[in-house]
């Protein structure tokens, strides 16, 4: 244990202080060498490499918006748009516009620019009037291309008569009679017909608030297929859940589409999407307070969700269009809107013959008196063309369920001979 103990010794001294011995030649002969001791090499510390500052990736300007949109004259390109968008100062910027929702395909839209990377703003003038149009900023970044959300809006109406054409004679045939029709029933109703290919349009109380029931719900279904055209989710599940809200008019899968996807989990923040969707499209005088059958969930507190028939046309036609979808996703949504189920099919459908297709949404509610409704499309295709005609019908305050269901008939017949005379049987 004694050897172990001094032998440990040793080492903590050795590992203390370690020196090497080197001997010199003694000067005198046999005189004793003297032992120099020589510390070992010490090791020079490096450095650290500094650590290099990271780069922060390239960024998107924010999603642009319309500050104001003003008439300046009458004529059909006559609106100017002040467009403001937060900049990323990640490179040159391009301001792009367009009137198709196509997820900007080349060669559908024009673009303002370049504009530095400091730049916030452009004044654009000579818009179409009354149009649904989409605009982004565009940044060339280090990284590529960077491009903002799409924004969406409607520019006014500067001269009604530039902007649509005037009813001829066979529609303003078609409005009396319907006039008269309604005034015979007693019923408290309004409805809009607009021929798809012409614009041309009329109506009975076209711009009296309605109360819209479930088919305001169509106008979350189509923002809900905007969002299947960008791929922000797959299609299967809220296909169906579009099919089961057309199918029986249900109002729970289309409050689920407003929350799950539209809204990305909160109810509001769909509703508020689906109407910035309806004014983009030209409908101003309608508004989702609440998803229909849950009027606990209101946005603004109010008692009522409202639309006018001529509200509803302007959507219908913004579909037909394939302004709002492109042509692929809106004969999707059409292909959708014909699987009603039998029972629901006694207003628009019970009216029209032949081998016409009718695309529709209806809506069914009692407040103080039964609300019986219907927004759709009737249309088909011959020789390569298609020929359709949107047709919103409203009642309300009607005392006994059901009781209005001979004038939704009438009017939709009537509706119909009038396309018939026009275009031929389909």
């Amino acid at each position: 244990m004694k050897f172990l103990l001094g032998g440990l010794a040793a080492l903590v001294c050795a590992g203390l202080v370690v020196w090497a011995v080197h001997i010199e030649p003694s000067a005198q002969a046999g005189s004793f060498p003297k032992l120099t001791p020589t510390p070992n090499k010490t090791a020079t510390a490096r450095a650290p490499k500094p650590t290099p500052t990271p780069v922060p990736p390239a960024l998107p300007a924010t999603t642009p918006g319309v500050m104001i949109a003003e008439c300046m004259g009458t004529g059909p390109n006559s609106v100017r748009t002040f467009f403001l968008w937060g900049t990323s100062r990640s490179g040159t910027q391009w301001l792009d516009l367009s009137i198709y929702n196509n997820g900007w395909l080349p060669g559908t839209f024009v673009a303002a620019g370049p504009f530095t990377s400091e730049t916030w703003g452009f004044i654009w003038p000579g818009l179409l009037q009354g149009t649904t149009h989409y605009a982004r900023v565009n940044t060339l970044t280090r990284e590529g291309w960077k491009a903002s959300g799409t924004y969406s809006f409607y520019t006014p109406v500067c001269d009604p008569a530039a902007y649509r054409p005037g009813p001829g004679p066979d529609m303003i045939a078609l409005r009396d009679n319907l006039q008269r029709a309604i005034a015979a029933s007693g019923f408290n109703a309004a409805v809009a017909i607009t021929d798809l290919r012409t614009g041309e349009s009329i109506d009975v109380m076209g711009d009296d608030p309605r109360l819209p029931g479930c088919t305001i719900n169509l106008f979350a279904l189509m923002r809900t297929v905007v969002d299947l055209q960008a791929g922000r989710y797959p299609e299967p599940e809220p296909g169906s859940l579009i099919g089961q809200t057309i199918n029986r008019s249900d109002p729970i899968t289309a409050r689920a589409l407003m929350k799950y996807y539209i809204g990305n989990g909160d109810v509001f923040a769909g509703m508020r999407e689906v109407n910035s969707f309806m004014h983009s499209l030209g409908m101003h005088a309608t508004l989702m307070d609440h998803p229909p059958a849950f009027g606990n969930e209101s946005l603004f507190g109010y008692a009522n969700n409202v639309i006018t028939a001529n509200d509803a046309n302007r959507g219908l036609k913004a579909l037909w269009d394939g302004n709002a979808l492109t042509p692929p996703w809106r004969d999707y949504l059409l292909r959708k809107m014909m699987l009603v189920k039998p029972g629901l099919n006694y207003l628009i459908p019970a009216g029209v013959r032949g081998g016409a297709k009718v695309s529709h949404k209806n809506g069914f509610l009692y407040a103080e008196g039964w609300a019986d409704n219907d927004v759709g499309i009737v249309w088909f295709e011959r020789n390569g063309e298609r020929f359709g005609y949107a047709i919103s019908f409203f009642t309300q305050n009607v005392r006994y369920k059901y009781a209005d269901i001979p004038l939704g008939q009438r009017v939709s017949s009537l509706a119909f001979q009038w396309f018939a005379n026009r275009y031929g049987y389909p």
